[in-house]
């Protein structure tokens, strides 16, 4: 992905939605906002969960800040890898429903 400022990643969001297009942006601190959309590993189409298999974290390797993800727990061969986005809550028409079928599942991604 791209490294942006979080003012930038805003607008992106914008203009990905405007076109009609999915987006896979990820903060990595108050600042900055990995931007996956157009260039970036596989693993941006990793689903939410709100019981996990992995969870991630920004790890400072060769002075870049990278995403990595851990497995939880011991990964079955075909299980599913998942992480929890973490959105912000938000409330009324913003909400967002939650498929996940956990059974902890929140109802909700943000």
């Amino acid at each position: 992905g791209v490294l942006v400022r979080a003012s930038v990643a805003e607008a992106r969001e914008r203009r990905y939605r405007q076109q009609g297009r999915d987006c896979y942006l990820f903060n990595l601190d108050d600042q900055h906002v990995l931007d996956a959309t157009r260039a970036g590993a596989i693993s941006k189409f990793t689903n939410h969960s709100c019981s996990p298999s992995m969870y991630s974290k920004i790890l400072n390797i060769d002075g870049r800040q990278r995403l990595v993800f851990f497995a939880r727990h011991d990964i079955e061969v075909g299980q599913e890898l998942t992480y929890n986005y973490r959105f912000e809550r938000e409330e009324g028409e913003e909400r967002v429903p939650c498929a996940c079928g956990a059974p902890n599942c929140s109802g909700y991604l943000n």
